[in-house]
């Protein structure tokens, strides 16, 4: 977890789907960036905490993500 992080949102991602995800933020994000994984993905999705330090690369995550 990153610390006083302001910008966080909650997504559930399905198992083998995580990879693709970190990909993408470590090719589009600008600034740091970090997750926490709550619950792991198995037969049912897990549910992560993505965590931004920079607005702009937050909302491009959840634009991308929609």
């Amino acid at each position: 977890m990153l610390p006083n992080t302001e910008f966080k949102t909650e997504i559930d991602i399905k198992f083998g789907e995580l990879t693709k995800i970190v990909t993408w933020c470590e090719t589009y994000c600008n600034s740091v960036w970090g997750y926490d994984t709550k619950d792991y993905a198995g037969s049912d999705p897990g549910k992560y905490m993505f965590y931004f330090d920079n607005e702009k690369d937050y909302i491009n995550f959840i634009l991308w993500k929609k």
